[in-house]
């Protein structure tokens, strides 16, 4: 399982427009949402905005067992919903997803995680 997280510098002036376009994906959009995510094998996604003062970033935690291909499969879709998804999260931060900028993903170095008690 790839555990990914992303943080996304939102432009200045559009925090507000972040937070409006992340309300619909748990309103009004949540079931579009919800069919994008399982068709291109995201398992898991939560959102944040975490303001430093002077600059707001998008954070993004997902999981898929294959984020890599998740990524490619997102970035050439031409489905609506997910044009209508880039578009926002372009509009917002100037990512544009249909044609991403090379990265290098964030590493992971530390991983904790609760499992059922060990028996005595």
């Amino acid at each position: 399982m790839d555990h990914i997280c992303l943080t996304i510098p939102v432009l200045p002036g559009q925090a507000e427009a972040a937070r409006s376009f992340l309300r619909l994906l748990d309103g009004p959009r949540r079931a579009e949402y919800a069919q994008s995510e399982q068709r291109i094998g995201i398992e898991k996604e939560l959102w944040y905005i975490s303001d430093l003062g002077e600059q707001q970033l998008l954070v993004a935690y997902m999981e898929a067992r294959d984020f890599g291909h998740a990524l490619g499969t997102f970035s050439s879709s031409r489905d609506g919903f997910d044009m209508w998804f880039k578009a926002q999260l372009a509009a917002a931060t100037g990512l544009d997803l249909n044609d991403p900028p090379p990265m290098q993903l964030p590493e992971l170095v530390s991983h904790y995680e609760a499992g059922p008690p060990a028996s005595a």
